[in-house]
């Protein structure tokens, strides 16, 4: 007996019939609706399957920016069960002709000029947009299969060369039960759902933002693509299409509370998803009060999908008079299981601080090509993500660092993510980041980075006041001993705070 069509897929495929009329997909001035984008994705899959692209075959996109066609291409290698590695450019990439040798593409499809070791099949993204055109839009059946590789995403590689993340087209499924596009089946037969808030995507499109657009069109529901994020180009957007949904980065909620145009609030915008890296709880707080909307927070990475949500629900709560819930990254999500473990693989107890391990359906099968990183991430079929933390007596985690972040000082490990909460609550801090360097009297010592708020000049008075809170809400072993004023904090391509380009730095000035 043959076996079934990737649920997944399958599913996207159904959608897009099903809502045929529907705004689909917008950007760039263009707008499909669910009905047009199919034909475009039949299309483009049709001239891939010609271009030797099938079920298993590696197939690898370079964008230079966020564009409709990031997702068009992906829905396309879906339907084909292609193993899809998708790369979009900006500044800080690097790494690249590492990843086009190591995901071992059968085509490269790029819209940038390539790296000279990049050694498969090319193919310009306007010339197959441009061959998809002349064809007929022919329907396909679905390819791919559960157990198969639908995408080999990397990391960011800021502790070494990218890792490939391989996770299965029954993982992706995974990760979107529960979640938009999975109602009652009578209604998602009729198609008679009322649309989602339109989703105006501003994050990379391969990364999660990519998945997110997916789930919006299963659930018959419209995409904005804005090609970079822009704090009132943003709102704009958010005036014209509201209401609508979005996932923001913390650096970009810090931007859009300091610029002076959108500090106050944002008309249109009444559903905030966030992640990706630790967000300031005194920050958070402060665009809850201001914007209003319905704020939920997921806490997850590549390698396992969303681990813990922080609800709705949550953030009400917090406002209403339990601060603390801001600081955690929530409860386990669905089908997700979570423990926090000393050095030996041990449960802790309720409180005490130990990696954070995970366990799901919707977990990674393992770094693509790496056995040895694999079985050092996974025992048991329990994953060990590298995070630092501790779990309340209600069941909400808080992160406390990166396993290789902690900066050990006389002996004693200072976590600082809390470090960074208390010196941004000093009014004139807007943000922090907080690393270690060599000490010869202490091991190490604890140094910070520090943003200064909109209005604010960096001097060293407001620098120890700062870490004088610090003091008080710790030990003198967690106030900062070094402190450096920046305009800004250097960011990875994930939107995380780039700690060893810091570790160096302040390492350079000691």
């Amino acid at each position: 007996m043959a076996a079934a069509a990737a649920r997944y897929v399958a599913d996207l495929v159904g959608a897009l019939e099903r809502y045929g009329s529907r705004p689909a997909l917008g950007g760039e001035g263009r707008l499909l609706d669910h009905s047009g984008l199919l034909e475009l994705v039949y299309r483009l899959a049709g001239e891939l399957a010609d271009r030797g692209v099938g079920r298993g075959t590696g197939l690898a996109c370079v964008f230079g920016g966020n564009r409709p066609e990031v997702v068009q291409v992906r829905l396309a290698a879906h339907l084909l069960g292609a193993r899809l590695t998708q790369v979009v450019t900006d500044h800080a990439t690097y790494g690249l002709d590492f990843v086009l040798r190591d995901c071992r593409p059968h085509l490269v499809v790029h819209d940038v000029p390539l790296p000279d070791t990049a050694t498969a099949a090319r193919l310009g993204l306007e010339e197959l947009l441009a061959a998809a055109a002349r064809r007929p839009a022919a329907p396909l059946p679905v390819a791919a299969r559960e157990d198969d590789i639908a995408r080999v995403t990397y990391t960011s590689g800021t502790t070494g060369v990218p890792k490939g993340v391989a996770s299965t087209f029954g993982a992706l499924a995974s990760r979107t039960d529960g979640r938009a596009g999975r109602e009652a089946p009578g209604l998602r037969r009729s198609g008679d759902i009322p649309p989602p808030p339109t989703y105006v995507s501003v994050t990379s499109l391969a990364q999660r933002a990519g998945g997110r657009c997916l789930e919006q069109l299963r659930s018959g529901g419209r995409t904005e693509v804005l090609a970079a994020f822009e704090s009132r180009e943003f709102a704009a957007a958010c005036r014209r299409l509201g209401p609508v949904a979005t996932y923001l980065m913390p650096g970009m909620v810090y931007r859009l509370l300091d610029d002076p145009a959108t500090a106050a609030g944002i008309p249109g915008l009444s559903v905030i998803s966030y992640g990706a890296a630790p967000i300031l709880p005194e920050r958070l707080r402060e665009a809850v009060t201001r914007w209003g909307g319905r704020w939920q927070q997921g806490y997850g990475m590549n390698e396992s999908a969303v681990i813990c949500r922080l609800t709705a629900a949550d953030h009400e709560a917090a406002l209403a008079g339990r601060p603390g819930l801001l600081a955690s990254v929530g409860r386990p999500a669905p089908g997700v299981e979570v423990e926090v473990r000393d050095a030996a693989g041990r449960p802790l107890p309720t409180g005490s601080t130990g990696e954070v391990w995970t366990r799901s359906a919707a977990m990674m099968t393992g770094y693509w090509g790496r056995p040895d990183l694999t079985a050092s991430a996974i025992r048991d079929g329990w994953l060990r993500t590298g995070d630092l933390g501790h779990v309340d007596p209600d069941g909400y985690l808080h992160l406390d660092d990166r396993l290789a972040d902690a900066v050990m000082v006389d002996g004693d490990n200072v976590y600082c993510l809390p470090v960074e909460a208390a010196l941004t609550r000093h009014p004139a801090i807007a943000q922090a980041a907080v690393v270690g360097r060599p000490s010869p009297t202490m091991g190490e010592e604890v140094c910070a980075f520090l943003v200064p708020a909109p209005g604010h000049t960096p001097d060293p008075a407001t620098a120890a006041e700062a870490c004088a809170l610090v003091e008080k809400s710790f030990s003198p072993a967690h106030r900062p001993t070094a402190v450096f004023w920046r305009t800004e904090l250097p960011l990875t391509t994930r939107g995380k705070t780039d700690k060893p380009r810091l570790r160096a730095e302040a390492a350079s000035t000691g």
